[in-house]
């Protein structure tokens, strides 16, 4: 005898309402759980946090390294040529070059052939 219910013996085949709702919500259920897992695995490769932007942030990051090694070289350069333009280490070659290339200064005995 079922408890809670006027019946002895379901014999015939037919499925009973509830059975039918709870076969309902596990088909919808388990799709939800795979549209949700189709989602979450797309979103790992192709999303703001993925795969394919991880391998582009280190790409990015080898060229501004790069990027940032000619500029602390052209840094020193620049540092270098500053020092040698100083009131106390005064280079009168690059002087003379850095007058004759921004001014346009020539020397009395030189001849300019355009």
């Amino acid at each position: 005898m079922i408890p809670f219910t006027n019946q002895v013996c379901n014999d015939s085949f037919e499925e009973s309402e509830l059975f039918k709702s709870f076969k309902i919500l596990e088909i919808t259920l388990s799709a939800v759980c795979l549209i949700l897992c189709f989602y979450f695995i797309i979103a790992s490769f192709k999303g703001e946090f993925g795969v394919s932007t991880k391998y582009r942030l280190l790409a990015k990051e080898k060229a501004l390294t790069e990027e940032l090694k000619l500029v602390n070289e052209k840094n020193k350069a620049i540092k270098n040529k500053i020092s040698r333009l100083s009131d106390t280490a005064l280079d009168l070659e690059l002087l003379d070059q850095q007058a004759r290339k921004i001014l346009g200064l020539i020397g009395e005995d030189e001849l300019i052939v355009f």
